[in-house]
């Protein structure tokens, strides 16, 4: 029904903090080992090794990141919410909540910086099971998320056997403009239903 992860400026924002250390460092690198001198013996020729290396680890910090966030996601499907969460760009773990277990979601902002960037927190919370909150922070759309899911839980209630024919999400599009787009990309979901709408 929807794939998504978080903001795309959380990771702009690491990767500019990555880049003003490596640079910064750089600098302090050129200016410490080329001004240091112990016993008559200079370090300015290991400089370039040296400032060689700190560039390569940092753009492996870099790519490390990326994968990281490119592979972290959070999927809703028909039967449950499922995160998975990557630490490193090779392993992962995997959290999932099924919808029947979801007593209520919620969609907040916290602190200045979500509310800034118009990213926030959407949480699905759970009565019984391991996952007592199911969260998804830094992400743009987190009401209208929390609203589709809301429906999606309605019509699991009240509809169960049409569950399959919910239309998934499609964020920042409304009203005849996600009518039109949905026509265009998934005529089925484009009909209009007298069962059901979404």
């Amino acid at each position: 029904m929807f794939v998504t992860r978080e903001g795309e400026i959380i990771l702009r924002l690491k990767l500019l903090a990555l880049t003003l250390v490596v640079g910064i460092g750089a600098v302090l690198m050129i200016l410490i080992l080329g001004s240091l001198d112990i016993l008559g013996w200079s370090f300015t020729t290991l400089t370039p090794f040296l400032l060689i290396l700190w560039l390569l680890g940092g753009i492996f910090i870099g790519w490390w990141m990326k994968r990281v966030y490119q592979k972290t996601i959070f999927i809703i499907t028909t039967k449950r919410l499922t995160k998975f969460i990557h630490t490193t760009p090779w392993s992962r773990y995997q959290m999932s909540l099924g919808l029947d277990q979801i007593v209520d979601t919620g969609a907040y902002q916290k602190g200045f910086f979500q509310i800034f960037t118009g990213l926030g927190y959407f949480v699905a919370r759970s009565a019984a099971g391991s996952v007592k909150n199911f969260k998804i922070i830094n992400i743009s759309f987190a009401e209208d998320l929390h609203n589709y899911v809301n429906k999606l839980l309605s019509m699991l209630h009240e509809h169960p056997e049409q569950i399959d024919r919910f239309r998934p999400f499609i964020p920042h599009l409304k009203g005849e403009a996600r009518n039109e787009y949905v026509r265009k990309v998934a005529p089925e979901y484009g009909k209009p239903r007298k069962e059901f709408s979404n």
